[in-house]
């Protein structure tokens, strides 16, 4: 008769081990390929979110340019049949025999005509020309795309708008010269150029305005919004009370900075950060220099000799009923919103400050005004 021996316990402790080995082994591949399943499924619904907002913009141009073609087409057949439409293309009150203008409340048309064109152009560009220029350095994040096209179309226009405005600075009589500001006040007499120049510069800040609720909201959206909104106001108040001149001389402080800046985001869009560091150190000279030195010595120098110039309403009053005049109140309206311009300015300057801190430490320069879900 045969006894069969009872199994060892080391034979049991190793079997029992082999199995939990086996069972542990394919409870990290399915864990593996759950996380991989899961990783693949959330990679595919955000390309398809990605997808979904990139339709959704360029829909949103699309009707941008659909809408201005409509009422450019509009306009200018209506302008046919009523000689009065013309109002919204063409420059108002030009003095008899003259090249010269004056300034009135039908200016408005073109301001809006100039609005609505500016969006059609933006949004031009940006679908057919930007889009593409974005998709050749491999850009295929949606915010990316955005962002890119944003700060190209900032460089265009503010580039344009400051080599014709620094054109028409260099042949002016205030060339350098601050003092002139105020000679021979009100300046009723605007060349073409310069009064197209400047209401073209107006329109652009009202479109600003409705760009700024159509782009994605970031950080300091609500600063960018009251900068908006002074600004604005100022370029309607200096034209309205012929202060052009100092009004000519703060676009030309604010436009160059905008295209340093937006080049520097767009050179580290597109992978160039060496390049993007240089642009932002020569972005932050300029800054300094144009915006808070060169900006403050003109605030003060208004401060100081605006209130003094010819054509207060006291003095005219003597001389019958003036064409337009100006009160101690008025030069303080003007002055105050100057001065909220730099305090936003400065706010500005704090956030660019930390950038510079990160560059200066060895870190790399970003875009502190980012979106609100970053």
């Amino acid at each position: 008769m045969t006894v069969d021996s009872p199994p060892s316990t080391s034979s049991s402790i190793c079997n029992f081990e082999q199995s939990t080995l086996k069972t542990r082994t394919t409870s990290k591949k399915n864990f593996d390929k759950v996380v991989s399943e899961s990783t693949e499924n959330e990679s595919k619904q955000d390309l398809a979110k990605d997808a979904a907002q990139l339709r959704k913009v360029e829909e949103a141009d699309r009707i941008q340019i659909r809408l201005a073609l409509f009422i450019d087409f509009a306009i200018f057949a209506l302008s046919y049949f009523y000689p009065s439409f013309t109002k919204f293309y063409t420059l108002q009150y030009r003095y008899p025999d003259t090249n010269k203008y004056d300034m009135g409340i039908e200016d408005s048309y073109l301001v809006v005509f100039s609005v609505i064109n500016l969006l059609f152009v933006r949004s031009f560009l940006m679908l057919y020309l930007l889009k593409p220029i974005a998709h050749s350095f491999e850009m295929y994040s949606v915010k990316a795309i955005q962002r890119f096209k944003e700060q190209n179309w900032s460089i265009i226009y503010f580039s344009v708008s400051w080599s014709f405005g620094f054109y028409l600075y260099w042949k002016s009589d205030y060339f350098f010269n601050c003092d002139k500001f105020y000679d021979n006040w009100p300046n009723d007499k605007m060349s073409a150029a310069f009064k197209a120049y400047y209401l073209i510069q107006t329109a652009c800040w009202f479109q600003q305005m409705i760009v700024l609720h159509i782009e994605a909201k970031r950080k300091d959206h609500f600063h960018m919004f009251s900068h908006h909104i002074v600004t604005s106001l100022l370029c309607v108040g200096s034209y309205a009370y012929y202060f052009t001149k100092i009004g000519h001389v703060v676009f030309l402080l604010m436009d160059i900075g905008d295209v340093l800046l937006s080049s520097a985001k767009v050179l580290k869009y597109c992978g160039y950060q060496r390049l993007c560091d240089g642009m932002f150190a020569v972005f932050l000279v300029n800054w300094v220099g144009l915006r808070h030195i060169a900006y403050n010595y003109i605030l003060y120098h208004a401060y100081k000799n605006a209130h003094n110039m010819h054509g207060s309403c006291e003095e005219l009053s003597q001389l019958g009923d003036p064409k337009i005049c100006y009160t101690d109140s008025t030069i303080t309206v003007f002055l105050s919103l100057l001065a909220g311009l730099q305090v936003i300015i400065i706010f500005w300057m704090c956030l660019i400050a930390k950038v510079a801190y990160s560059v200066l430490s060895g870190a790399s320069a970003d875009d502190v005004r980012s979106d609100d879900s970053d």
